[in-house]
């Protein structure tokens, strides 16, 4: 059996007793199974996890620490998605995928032909949703570090928050294929639109920002296609997809 990981967001120190919250002791007992006396492993999502042993009673349940070690599989490429809110659970799955293809932050966006329209109150419980969702990636992945979920940005918030060397905007109407830099970037940034695409003067804006307008082969990819395959394309390249040079 596999054992299974655990997010708690608390120090890690061997031989300390760490308290369960409610929901994830509904988790270990009614989803996964588990009995008292399981081992699983706990990470803080700081680059710590360790080893424990699960000790329950009828209402609550602790976790007894032990080894505590530091393990990182973060990528040396600085991956940042800034992606277009898309429709249903299309964002959710970007984001689980997202995570387990290593992106260090993520940038939900709200664009000129964006479908989704959010309050104020919905939208930091979007966000609280996404956070959730990277959470339980992190805990399928074997992920250490959590990846930053920022709020949802307007696209001229989002391009002046953006730091990384190489950036990418997707947009089918480009024919070359992506130039690739001749040194080695330490960090990216990839621009997805959404169903409708960018607009011809967010295109403008993004390349003022300094995106260079990519596409990936004749096809044009779906927005929750899209942001996969040029995180893999990245991670390929310049990330721990490659081959040790």
């Amino acid at each position: 059996m596999r054992i299974p990981r655990l997010y708690l967001d608390t120090p890690l120190h061997s031989g300390a007793t760490l308290p369960l919250p409610e929901e994830r002791l509904n988790y270990l007992k009614n989803v996964l199974r588990l009995r008292d006396g399981f081992s699983v492993r706990v990470f803080n999502g700081r680059d710590e996890e360790a080893s424990a042993t699960l000790h329950l009673d009828r209402r609550q349940g602790h976790l007894t620490v032990g080894e505590v070690v530091h393990r990182s599989v973060e990528s040396p490429l600085h991956i940042h998605l800034l992606q277009a809110l898309g429709k249903g659970e299309k964002m959710d799955w970007v984001i689980q995928k997202a995570v387990e293809l290593g992106v260090h932050r993520l940038t939900p966006l709200s664009t000129g032909r964006s479908v989704v329209e959010l309050s104020d109150e919905r939208a930091e419980r979007r966000q609280q949703r996404y956070r959730d969702i990277a959470i339980s990636a992190c805990e399928q992945s074997g992920r250490n570090t959590l990846p930053r979920i920022d709020p949802i940005h307007s696209l001229a918030e989002a391009l002046d928050a953006t730091e990384a060397e190489l950036r990418w905007i997707l947009h089918p109407a480009t024919t070359p294929p992506p130039s690739m830099p001749a040194a080695r970037p330490r960090s990216a940034a990839i621009l997805i639109g959404p169903e409708g695409g960018f607009s011809a003067a967010e295109v403008t804006q993004a390349a003022a920002a300094g995106f260079i307008p990519v596409t990936f082969g004749p096809r044009i990819l779906r927005t929750e296609t899209a942001p996969i395959v040029a995180l893999t394309i990245l991670q390929q390249r310049f990330g721990d997809f490659a081959a040790p040079e």
